[in-house]
């Protein structure tokens, strides 16, 4: 079996905010699906060559965010086939 054959083309990240500041009224998939799409124009890259994706979301505040890869990767214009994860390790969730 082959390995997979991973690309980083491109990178962005999302503004960074304080708590109840200008940033608050935006959902976090709204907010990531803007960097997503910036990510792959930056990239050049066509979204339906995407097929998977991971998200790091520090902290989600309800559970209503559960699925905010999921809704993100959508918005940015990825395959409804397309595997979106979201992953929260605080601080680190970008690392990932």
């Amino acid at each position: 079996m082959s390995k997979p054959e991973v690309l980083v083309l491109a990178a962005q990240r999302s503004a960074v905010g304080s708590f109840g500041g200008g940033l608050s009224d935006i959902e976090p998939h709204e907010l990531a699906g803007q960097v997503m799409k910036a990510t792959i124009a930056a990239g050049g890259v066509d979204p339906a060559l995407i097929n998977y994706v991971t998200v790091g979301n520090c902290i989600p505040t309800g559970p209503r965010y559960a699925y905010v890869a999921r809704v993100a990767a959508i918005q940015a214009g990825l395959p409804m086939e397309s595997v979106a994860m979201a992953v929260n390790r605080l601080c680190s969730s970008g690392l990932q």
